[in-house]
């Protein structure tokens, strides 16, 4: 997998890293950003979103000193209210004339289960039988 990866930003540093899986495969990530090249200067944003392939990851120190990188999170908690108060009147005016679009299956209560396994691209929805 490192390979893979270090092939992959052989060249320059990727500006940005949107990081769904985490565990080992972001530690690898980790390994291969900490010495992609010369480029010293490029300034990378790693943005964990999920943890499909683990919930935990070592992050060398010496990546954080060698590297202009910012490490961030992606969910509820990693942005202030101020923050999503600010998108808010965007998205409702996207979420009322019907450009937004969200995803999402509806499941039946009877079918709870079915719901709590929902792995797929949408967002699973509980209603009332």
């Amino acid at each position: 997998m490192e390979k893979a990866l270090a092939d992959a930003v052989s060249e320059t540093s990727p500006g940005l890293v949107l990081d769904y899986l985490w565990g080992p495969v972001a530690e690898a990530a980790f390994a291969v950003l900490g010495r992609s090249g010369e480029d010293t200067e490029a300034n990378t944003a790693y943005v964990q979103i999920g943890s499909l392939a683990g919930l935990e990851a070592s992050l060398p120190a010496d990546l954080l000193r060698s590297r202009r990188i910012r490490i961030t999170g992606s969910g509820v908690g990693s942005r202030s209210a101020e923050e999503m108060l600010a998108e808010a009147p965007e998205v409702m005016a996207r979420f009322a004339d019907g450009s937004l679009q969200l995803p999402y299956t509806v499941f039946p209560l009877s079918r709870i289960g079915e719901a709590w396994a929902h792995t797929g691209r949408s967002r699973a929805v509980v209603v009332p039988d």
